[in-house]
């Protein structure tokens, strides 16, 4: 049964997330650097000051820090040594990786290394996706009423792709069912808008994530959806 209608409303690249670096992180970099007075640094300067720290370093080893930083003990130093030879190449590991828990993290540490080495990296890109969702029954409304969930909007944007679509061919069987953890590594931030134009029946969706995931929602305008939440285990009873 159908709960949702949703209208595509924007569909574009952008350079950059939010929130996908912060001043904490900046002030790790630049301890391993072994820059001095972090401390009297000001928040605005910190990017700045990071900057030119790490162009003091090639490339390489920059960028071997950055990604060490991000990726911390999810990978060897081999696989960051081929991810770096990836970025070199103006390939996209953020979408090609086969372990789907580091795109985000590769996405964010290659957005960074464009920025102190703009001529060294292509400029990575990824999408972000606005919807409108219109609550077609009274529990659909409650899903509105709170942060989106992942597996939810993995779920919501499979019923606006056709059966052929990598969402469905890779995971059929957790969209269908009621645990869908790869979902967080799908959908890399999704936000309902809090501007005037959302009410209690309607409300705006942004979703960040990569071309690879966005890609097959180009040619959708509109459609209806059945999508829902992961089951919490204490819904099992």
């Amino acid at each position: 049964m159908k709960q949702f209608r949703v209208t595509q409303v924007a569909l574009t690249s952008i350079y950059d997330m939010p929130a996908s670096w912060d001043s904490a992180e900046y002030r790790s970099l630049l301890q391993q650097l072994e820059i001095e007075d972090i401390d009297d640094l000001s928040d605005g300067d910190l990017f700045d000051i990071l900057a030119m720290g790490l162009q003091d370093m090639e490339f390489e080893q920059a960028a071997d820090l950055v990604l060490a930083h991000k990726l911390q003990t999810n990978v060897t130093p081999g696989s960051r040594r081929n991810i770096i030879e990836d970025l070199l190449e103006d390939q996209r590991p953020w979408e090609q990786l086969s372990d789907i828990r580091l795109h985000s993290r590769v996405f964010a540490a290659a957005v960074l290394l464009n920025k102190v080495f703009p001529r060294s990296l292509s400029r990575p890109y990824m999408m972000k996706l606005i919807l409108r969702l219109q609550a077609l029954k009274p529990e659909a409304k409650q899903l509105l009423q709170s942060p989106p969930e992942a597996a939810f909007v993995t779920r919501l944007l499979a019923d606006g792709m056709d059966e052929h679509s990598i969402l469905e061919r890779l995971f059929d069987e957790q969209l269908a069912a009621h645990s869908f953890p790869e979902a967080e590594d799908i959908i890399w931030r999704a936000e309902y808008d809090e501007s005037p134009e959302a009410n209690g029946d309607t409300a705006l969706l942004t979703i960040y994530s990569s071309e690879h995931w966005l890609e097959d929602m180009e040619s959708v305008s509109e459609f209806e959806s059945s999508a829902y939440n992961d089951r919490q285990a204490d819904d099992d009873d």
